[in-house]
């Protein structure tokens, strides 16, 4: 048994008594995953949609994250709108476009559309031709079921979930010295780093309400030579693609001093939006991630309340207290 939580009343989890309606397995995985791992695809009910998320509506500061003046990047996208004038525009040219070529996919409803519409700076050609790679991409990468070795990074903490923020979203955790322990292939890193996406955003996430998650990674104090380079390029080449404004914030603790005076040097060259989305320290802990989350939601190696992790998965929801501001709920 799993005992989740001492900070709430204790959830427990049984290996033999997880029904497959209590996953995220689709039918075209049915047939693959044993029932033994069901664990694994488990979804924590209160941990997945809290009660209070129901409650919430999202402000323009959370709406919008603002880079600086007159440089806002979007990363909510409600069902209908409301949406800029801009943004509006731009819309109906890339519908003019795919209907004028076969008409709109089946998967990009307006939502979806304005992510990639964003994301590729209302460039029409850049956009579809970034939809159609990334629904080739989405074919070739699912059904997502773990092997052997995936299973071992998700029980070593190589990345998981714990808590949300004051707005309500997700806090993702890495671990990148687990890699090098357990001798992972480049190609296990990012499909863990994706299995763990897709399991956020289909079950942890809520349209035009929580939309966005944070991302914590401890780089174990490794140096240049010992990270995984290969995998974090991979990842971050296939994030720019296929990732649309959904990490609000990166964090990058146990950083070196010789990577973080590397990240000094080429900062100034990197994307405003970017540099303006990470904060990288030699620390565990940092006062501008702890601002950001009710201290019950943290672990405690990171500065906050909570116990460290020591089962990471499935996610479990360590605290009801999130701290969110009132005017952002309903009664």
């Amino acid at each position: 048994l799993f005992n989740f939580s001492d900070k709430m009343e204790t959830v427990e989890v049984d290996y033999d008594d997880v029904d497959i309606k209590d996953t995220c397995i689709t039918p075209d995985m049915v047939d693959l995953v044993e029932k033994e791992d069901y664990i694994y695809y488990y979804i924590d009910p209160e941990a997945a949609k809290p009660d209070i998320v129901n409650r919430y509506t999202p402000e323009d500061w959370t709406i919008f994250f603002n880079h600086g003046k007159d440089e806002k990047e979007r990363m909510i996208y409600p069902i209908e709108g409301p949406y800029t004038e801009k943004e509006e525009e731009a819309y109906e040219q890339l519908i003019e476009q795919f209907e004028a070529n076969g008409g709109v996919p089946d998967e990009m409803d307006k939502r979806r559309c304005m992510r990639f519409l964003v994301t590729n700076h209302f460039k029409i050609k850049d956009t579809i031709t970034n939809i159609h790679s990334h629904l080739e991409w989405r074919k070739k990468i699912k059904p997502m079921v773990l092997n052997e070795t995936h299973k071992n990074m998700l029980d070593e903490g190589y990345i998981y979930i714990h808590g949300r923020d004051k707005c309500l979203r997700p806090i993702c955790c890495a671990n990148l010295g687990v890699i090098n322990k357990l001798g992972c292939e480049v190609d296990d890193g990012v499909f863990m780093n994706w299995f763990v996406c897709f399991y956020l955003i289909e079950n942890f996430l809520c349209k035009g309400k929580v939309e966005n998650w944070l991302f914590v990674a401890d780089y174990c104090g490794l140096s240049l030579s010992k990270l995984p380079t290969k995998t974090l390029k991979k990842i971050m080449t296939e994030a720019q693609e296929h990732l649309k404004c959904r990490v609000r914030m990166f964090f990058y603790f146990n950083v070196t001093f010789g990577l973080r005076a590397i990240w000094t040097m080429v900062s100034p060259f990197l994307d405003k939006i970017i540099k303006h989305k990470t904060i990288m320290t030699g620390e565990l802990k940092d006062d501008r991630f702890l601002s950001l989350a009710h201290p019950s939601q943290i672990e405690e190696k990171f500065g906050g309340e909570a116990s460290n992790v020591s089962q990471f998965w499935p996610p479990y929801c360590p605290s009801a207290e999130y701290d969110v501001q009132e005017t952002s709920l309903s009664s």
